[in-house]
């Protein structure tokens, strides 16, 4: 059975690798994205099943891409 996937993102490198290490101890597999443009192409390429988003973030914040992932 394939794990359920996670989108993690966040600007600052520390909170992905903090997210990333407890959601894979839990099972699941992780994608990670530092900005709104990456994570609008991870989250096309990996089809992830949950979204952890973060809203302050330059260039494209969190909820334009959570409007666009809508």
């Amino acid at each position: 059975m394939t794990p359920e996937t996670v989108l993690v993102v966040d600007d600052e490198d520390p909170i992905r690798e903090i997210a990333r290490r407890y959601l894979e101890e839990a099972g699941f597999a992780v994608v990670e994205a530092a900005d709104g443009d990456d994570a609008l192409a991870r989250f096309q390429s990996a089809a992830p099943d949950l979204v952890v988003l973060d809203i302050m973030m330059p260039g494209i914040d969190g909820l334009e891409v959570l409007r666009r992932l809508r």
